[in-house]
Parts: structure tokens; sequence; C-alpha cells
């Protein structure tokens, strides 16, 4: 389906949208609070999960990180903007040098990249709620639509372990994975960990009904690349901590949980450049979530200019880059 014609059925439905069911589901969910933790920064939880910007689910090395240190490494210090030595995935030279030559070179808000923190292969397997739901096949066929979009335009590589032990034979550790499951009903949130656990062992991504949308959406498998983008190692494009020189952020119209969206990222995260306004990892300017906003009439956030914000349901040409380096 076209673009135009997304946002023509959309415009009918109240600014609701598919892409981002964190923002859109209007029901409440009934054990859920809102906690402030010791650094100021606010997590919703869910049951026994906590759940920051909306849909990034805390490891507890992440919760404690973010409580003590107010970021997600529990490292001192800010992640300093210098010039960039790794390698350019189009030009095949450095990037501080595409950078000079052609001015600055705009990456994506992600996690301050290391080895424990990201995959070297995605490793992922089917769960439960998937595997012996009667609608198995339509979803497996959705979450490969998102899987090979991700592939065909970046070097990221999945492999499917379905079925395949989760404990090394030899070491005994156990192997990094996502589980992917099905979380059901309209009143769930589709949400994914960030990055590899430094814990290790299973992580959980959650899908949830709006990731599976019916017609005239079913084209549109957006949620689920936003959350494997997650599961990645990428955030949101709101949090990134130069934002207020490109959006204004409306927290008149903002409840708690609204509010809890847009917290900004500012130790230990990888970006450089501007603003990614196409980015898949961005929210939309409108949501019919009276849960988030006060009025939806009302914007959540606008470009400086006042103009809305309507982010990509694809990986924009910068969610690539930065998924590549």
């Amino acid at each position: 389906m076209k673009r135009t014609s997304i946002l023509l059925l959309a415009s009918l439905l109240v600014f609701s949208c598919s892409k981002h069911p964190e923002i859109d589901s209007k029901i409440k969910s009934e054990n859920s609070e809102f906690v402030t933790l010791k650094s100021g920064i606010i997590v919703e939880k869910i049951g026994d999960e906590y759940i920051f910007g909306g849909d990034m689910i805390l490891s507890p090395m992440q919760l404690k990180a973010l409580d003590e240190k107010g970021n997600l490494s529990g490292e001192d210090g800010k992640t300093k903007d210098s010039p960039d030595t790794t390698i350019h995935p189009v030009f095949n030279i450095p990037v501080a040098v595409v950078e000079k030559k052609e001015g600055t070179l705009s990456r994506n808000l992600g996690m301050n990249a290391d080895p424990y923190r990201l995959w070297a292969m995605v490793r992922f397997t089917y769960g439960p709620s998937i595997l012996n739901h009667p609608n198995k096949d339509y979803f497996i066929n959705r979450i490969k639509l998102a899987l090979n979009h991700i592939q065909d335009n970046t070097n990221v590589r999945f492999y499917n372990a379905t079925g395949q032990p989760t404990v090394d034979p030899t070491g005994g550790f156990a192997y990094p994975y996502i589980e992917i499951n099905y979380v059901g009903n309209l009143s769930a949130s589709s949400s994914s960990h960030i990055g590899r656990r430094l814990e290790g062992g299973k992580q959980e991504l959650k899908l949830s009904d709006f990731a599976f949308p019916n017609p005239p959406f079913d084209n549109d498998y957006s949620t689920i690349v936003h959350e494997l983008c997650h599961a990645i190692g990428m955030m949101h494009e709101q949090n990134r901590p130069d934002r207020d020189q490109y959006v204004s952020i409306k927290t008149n119209n903002l409840t708690t949980k609204g509010l809890a969206q847009f917290t900004k990222v500012t130790t230990n995260y990888s970006y450089f450049g501007a603003y990614d306004f196409s980015s898949i990892m961005g929210y939309d300017s409108y949501t019919s979530s009276t849960d988030h906003v006060n009025n939806t009439s009302l914007p959540m956030y606008t470009k400086l200019n006042g103009d809305p914000i309507v982010s990509g349901t694809l990986l924009s040409s910068l969610d690539r880059i930065w998924l590549n380096n």
C-alpha cells in the first residue's frame, strides 16, 4: 500500500496509527504504575517488568544502572560526540572523512556500541505463544517479512535457533537469544529489550495485536521492525540528547505516561549528526491514546516550526547506517 493511502486512512481514525502500538493503545493496563528512580527518571512498571520509553524492557542490570547512574550501562561520564573512525558502509572509508567532505553525516540514536551490548549475529527463536497459536503461520510470515526487510537493507543477520539448545553443551553457559512471543489482546503493548542483555541468556520480544494489523494496514509490518531494532540496540529518536534543537515537546498536553516517552538519553549513547524525522524509531506527532495526551486533537511534539512529524514505516537510510556501523 502506498504511504499516501495509509495517511488518508489514518486521518479517518483520529490520527490512530498501527506503527507504534505502545502509543496507540487506548486501554489502560490495570497493573501499570509509574516509578520515579533515584536518578529522577520515570519508568513504567507492568507486572514484574520495568519499561523505559514506552516499549523498551529493562534488564535488572539496566534498571539498576538507570536508577543509580541515570544511564543504561551504569558507567560514569558522557559519551563524547567525537570524530568517528569507523568505516562507512557505502564509501568504505572512515566515516570522519565522509563527514569532512560532505558535511555532518547523520546517524540515529542507539546504545554506545561495544561487544557486550550488541550482537555478532542475532540469534532468535519463536516462543510457545506463537508456535502453539492457531494463527502461527500468519504470525511467522509477518515476522519473516520484518526480518528480511532488515537483512535486505543492512548487514545485520538473524539466526533462527527455534528448537535448538539454549545452553552451550560444552561450556554450560546460556546462549544469548531473543524469544519472540505474541502477547495477544489489544490492551497489550509490543516491547523489547534494548540491545543484547548484559546478563546473557533469553530476552523476550513481545508483539501485540497491533503488530499484526487487519486490512487496510495488513501490508504494514513496521511495528515488528521497530521492536527488532530495539533488540539490536536502537532507541527512540525523540530520546536523543540534542532533540530540543529539532523538536518541541508539548509537555502541557502530555500525561505522566506520555512524558515518560520523552526522557532524554544523555550518557553512553551512540549518535552523530542531525535528527532523523524519517526514522522508524521515531513517533508520530499525534496519537489517539488518552493515556498519553490530555487532548488527542493536539500533538505530543512537533518540529520546531510547528509542522507535524510523520516518522517512517520502514528503515530510513540513516537507520540503515546506524545498524551497519
